[in-house]
């Protein structure tokens, strides 16, 4: 079985648990309002009703509003954002779409102060999912490096392709001359 432990890291690298019940209505910090947080998402294995391995973590920043709540909004997850306009697409479909050229939004890092506050966090709060937090939080920070990375060199090929049918078509022309 899985849990999934909220975070979120304010101003100060002050760390807040967000509590997580299906019955009791969800109870806010208006020490949070309008306030930027990084919203920390732990995703652990459960033995014996307690977390036993940290699996995975995730990463959103976002401003709160005034009572110290997220506010639902349009906007997709840069993760989303980023997969549906390049996951999915080769340099040369790129190269043939007309207009702007839309950019890879860059992820939601933590800062080196939000980890080292998270690691306190966690070494006096959960030493299970502390042990393994380094580990799984860098290899994350890494893969999602690689992968906008990965889009911006999308782009650059795109572009190439761009500059080659440029130079084509006027190298043509003025042969034609």
């Amino acid at each position: 079985m899985t849990g999934v432990r909220h975070l979120y890291i304010a101003k100060e690298n002050k760390v807040f648990r967000i509590p997580q019940s299906r019955k009791t209505p969800k109870k806010y910090s208006e020490e949070l309002a309008l306030q930027e947080v990084l919203e920390v998402l732990m995703y652990y294995e459960i033995k014996a009703r307690k977390p036993s391995k940290l699996l995975m973590i995730e990463f959103d920043r976002f401003t709160l509003d005034s009572t110290g709540q997220y506010q639902s909004t349009e906007k997709k997850s840069r993760e989303m954002y980023n997969f549906l306009h390049f996951g999915c697409l080769t340099p040369e479909k790129i190269a043939q779409k007309e207009g702007l050229t839309i950019f890879p939004i860059p992820p939601n890092l933590p800062t080196k102060d939000e980890k080292e506050a998270l690691y306190k966090y966690l070494e006096e709060n959960s030493a299970v999912l502390f042990r393994d937090a380094p580990i799984v939080m860098e290899s994350r920070i890494r893969a999602l490096k690689e992968k906008h990375r990965e889009y911006v060199d999308l782009i650059k090929k795109s572009k190439s392709i761009n500059v080659k049918k440029c130079n084509f078509f006027i190298n043509q022309n003025s042969s034609n001359k």
